[in-house]
């Protein structure tokens, strides 16, 4: 005698025809085809989700870096359009070196303190070198054009 299974001897007693199992047996393969469906659509949609963040984040950073860019632009062009400003000597603000051919580049106040003059360039680097941890943004100024130190002045 053969040993039937559960759902077998429970179809038997209740006298469930044969096509009623198959129905059965249909429901459940069409239920995990659903799943598995659903499954795919989820994770598609999770990985355009996760795709779209990461744009927005990097247009985000863009955004961020050319306003503070444009920021340190704005502050350079205010300098130059002023010819510089004239700051207290100190170490850390020495002479210029590059701006000896300027006549008027190192004054002294009417009660004696000595001031220099600061060009744009030098002044934006000095505040993104002083205040970068001010807000957590670093900046740097490069140029293609080199400056070598002259060695007769």
């Amino acid at each position: 005698m053969s040993k039937k299974s559960t759902f077998e001897e429970r179809d038997q007693a209740m006298n469930v025809p044969d096509d009623t199992r198959l129905r059965s047996s249909r429901l459940i393969t069409d239920f995990w085809a659903l799943v598995a469906v659903w499954t795919i659509i989820a994770g598609g949609l999770f990985v355009l989700d996760f795709i779209q963040i990461r744009h927005v984040q990097q247009e985000m950073a863009k955004t961020e870096a050319h306003a503070n860019f444009n920021k340190d632009q704005a502050f350079r062009f205010w300098g130059a359009k002023h010819g510089g400003v004239y700051v207290p000597v100190n170490e850390r603000t020495p002479r210029n070196p590059y701006l000896g051919h300027i006549p008027e580049r190192d004054i002294t106040t009417k009660s004696g303190k000595a001031l220099t003059l600061m060009n744009p360039a030098y002044m934006v680097r000095q505040m993104m070198k002083e205040y970068a941890d001010l807000y957590g943004i670093r900046g740097h100024i490069t140029s293609i054009k080199h400056l070598a130190r002259d060695s007769t002045r």
